[in-house]
């Protein structure tokens, strides 16, 4: 027995060796370069980057739904009184329903508590992050500083806010 393994392991111990020193495969040196991929160059005209960011804002905020008006005979019809109007600044900010209506943004003291006046999305932000909450604003419009969107998470608002110009 003893004589079988002076033979056995040193024979083993070879083996092992050979087989190490042949698995090692190619030597990062010798093998061939590889060719770098070419991607495909890719261009968009504004009409069809516009059209994309529109279609992805449609499924983030759905599109209002139609109002329908019912119209007076033209004989029935009373002279139209015109309202006193009040000055509107068109740079103003309302808040925005789902159903595309503007309300004041005096109305976002309902879900907000009173936070104060403020006048700007970014005003609103500011204070909701005085109060120790996470606010963020984000510009949703085709227009840069149009329609904005400011989400509070931990309070579970979002509101949606935009230029009186666009109200309708």
């Amino acid at each position: 027995m003893p004589k079988m393994r002076r033979i056995f392991c040193p024979l083993l111990g070879l083996m092992m060796l050979t087989t190490l020193a042949m698995a090692g495969g190619v030597a990062p040196g010798e093998e061939a370069p590889q060719q770098p991929e070419v991607a495909e160059k890719v261009t968009t005209t504004p009409a069809q980057t516009s059209a994309a960011i529109s279609k992805a804002r449609q499924a983030v905020v759905p599109p209002p739904k139609a109002v329908v008006k019912q119209s007076l005979p033209a004989r029935a019809a009373a002279p139209v009184q015109p309202k006193a109007s009040v000055q509107v600044d068109k740079n103003s900010w309302m808040l925005s329903s789902r159903e595309g209506e503007c309300a004041p943004l005096s109305s976002s003291s309902r879900k907000t508590g009173d936070i104060g006046t403020f006048k700007t999305p970014q005003d609103f932000a500011r204070k909701m992050q005085q109060r120790g909450h996470q606010a963020f604003v984000l510009d949703i419009g085709d227009v840069r500083d149009q329609v904005v969107r400011v989400k509070v998470p931990d309070m579970e608002l979002d509101l949606t806010f935009v230029r009186v110009g666009m109200c309708r």
